[in-house]
């Protein structure tokens, strides 16, 4: 998360952040497992290069995190994120998700 002087300017671009449809799915379903970009092809149907880019936008912004597998990148919640704990209490206010078996892509 880009850190300013100001902690309503950092609110906003927080919230701004999770105003997308997009990127607030991809945190629900990380709030569930751990994912891998496939997966995420395969739930919005959407291109990999728009998936990588709400990818990219959260990691950015320091609300995920990543990890290699052999050629693969899986994603989940950084639980050190100044605002992790509005973030969890966003994602459980909603309607929870069956939880699938993780798949290989």
């Amino acid at each position: 998360m880009i850190r300013t002087e100001n902690p309503v300017e950092e609110m906003s671009q927080f919230l701004k952040l999770l105003s997308d449809g997009t990127r607030l799915e991809v945190l629900r379903r990380l709030h569930a497992r751990e994912h891998c970009v496939c997966d995420f092809v395969e739930m919005f149907d959407i291109s990999q290069p728009a998936v990588s880019r709400h990818l990219k936008l959260l990691r950015q912004a320091q609300v995920i995190l990543e990890r290699r597998e052999r050629q693969w990148i899986y994603f989940r919640l950084n639980p050190d994120h100044p605002q992790h704990d509005l973030l969890l209490t966003i994602l459980t206010s909603m309607e929870p998700l069956p939880v699938p078996a993780p798949k290989s892509c």
